[in-house]
């Protein structure tokens, strides 16, 4: 992650530590009305310093913040809603495992919960506004000209995310035969790597980023070369063996440049504390969900026949199989494509597996994908074992053919 990278986590930080101390003091203060006892301030000053660290650890380890920036207002209001409740189990957890005296007052954890809420969905809609604000003009936004492999055009289309931060110029691509091809600011560009400079003269660009895993040492050079002479930076893309895996970072072993990833805490944690925590924390919110998910089933079953779940076959660690568990958004013969598929949607599938607008999709089930209720039944399998709080995504056993030799 670059400097601008860490500067966004740490003011996104910094927003959820104001939110929940500012929650929490006003949630004491309509509690206690300026009467609170010695104790009762000392475990208040106790609970606000936990919630310190656990906005601390969602926001660096588990990375809710992730994609704040294009989160829709109704995926940020389920964030919130999660954050809030993680937070609130997580003071009820250390009054329970540490038998505070006197434990943190309910009735603040009552009044807690909807103010932290509610000042989470102010400040973060503040935040959005103001980035959107700020970086709206164009001279504030780093033009970027994207030279890639054709092979991984695609993939880094998909995965490069320009945000407010980024205005891509250009999409350019290295051919095997050592030519260069694209257009840039509505300019066609064909030429040698060598010649590439020449051929965007006189053309404003910050930054050049460069993803072609298979070019040769020298053609990488007269890329890094070509960007210089436009006075633009060059970023070279990685070829990572798992670009998925958290927690890499860049830096430096015995002064060469390396890619650093931080140890998993060795057997203990892999198998007992990891499961702990999992097994807890996951048992914490299956029992919370128990009314709220009663609800959601009749919803789903009154909008459509079948059963309010759906379950998917998924490929665990090891290749072990299992069943995981939704809500299910969809109507319950959502298999039957050819039913609800026209002919150009149903060529779409058969491409992508997947169509926009799908028709298959009910009015409860877009709320739920919105807002990721429908992912809470997966606690379940946390339960069992399947899979952790923390961990990738389980796939599905045709997108086994794109790990290639990867595949563990």
């Amino acid at each position: 992650m670059g400097r601008s990278g860490t500067l966004r986590r740490l003011a996104l930080w910094a927003l959820d530590v104001a939110s929940v101390l500012f929650a929490y003091w006003l949630a004491s203060t309509l509690r206690f009305e300026g009467m609170a006892t010695p104790d009762e301030v000392h475990t208040n000053r106790s609970v606000l310093v936990f919630l310190v660290l656990l906005v601390t650890f969602f926001n660096f380890v588990t990375h809710l913040n992730r994609g704040f920036m294009r989160r829709s207002g109704a995926q940020e209001t389920g964030v919130a809603f999660g954050y809030t409740a993680y937070l609130v189990l997580g003071v009820a957890f250390l009054g329970l495992a540490f038998h505070t005296e006197p434990t943190p007052s309910r009735l603040t954890l009552l009044y807690f919960a909807p103010i932290n809420f509610l000042v989470m969905l102010i400040l973060r809609a503040f935040a959005k506004w103001a980035a959107r604000l700020v970086f709206s003009k164009d001279g504030t936004r780093s033009s970027v000209i994207m030279v890639v492999e054709e092979r991984m055009r695609d993939e880094v289309k998909r995965r490069f995310v320009s945000g407010q931060t980024f205005d891509v110029v250009g999409w350019l691509t290295l051919g095997e035969d050592g030519r260069v091809r694209g257009e840039a600011r509505g300019r066609a560009v064909d030429c040698t790597v060598r010649d590439l400079s020449k051929a965007l003269a006189c053309m404003a660009v910050d930054d050049v980023f460069v993803c072609a895993p298979h070019a040769s040492r020298r053609e990488t050079a007269s890329l890094v070369d070509a960007a210089a002479h436009l006075g633009a930076s060059c970023h070279v893309a990685l070829d990572l063996l798992d670009p998925t895996i958290q927690g890499a970072t860049l830096g430096y072993f015995g002064e060469l440049p390396a890619i650093n990833y931080a140890g998993r805490g060795g057997w203990l944690y892999a198998h007992v504390l990891k499961r702990a925590f999992d097994i807890l924390f996951s048992l914490v919110v299956v029992v919370l969900m128990v009314i709220p998910g009663a609800i959601l089933c009749l919803v789903i079953a009154l909008q459509s026949k079948g059963s309010p779940f759906y379950t998917q076959r998924r490929v665990g660690q090891g290749g072990r199989h299992f069943n995981l568990y939704k809500f299910r958004s969809m109507v319950a013969d959502a298999d039957n494509v050819e039913k609800y598929f026209t002919p150009e949607q149903l060529a779409e599938w058969e491409r992508e597996r997947k169509v926009e607008g799908d028709p298959r999709i009910t009015a409860v089930g877009r709320i739920l994908r919105k807002t990721s209720l429908d992912e809470f039944p997966q606690f379940l399998n946390v339960l069992k074992g399947d899979m952790s709080v923390v961990g990738p995504r389980p796939i599905v056993d045709d997108e086994l053919v794109h790990y290639g030799d990867d595949l563990e």
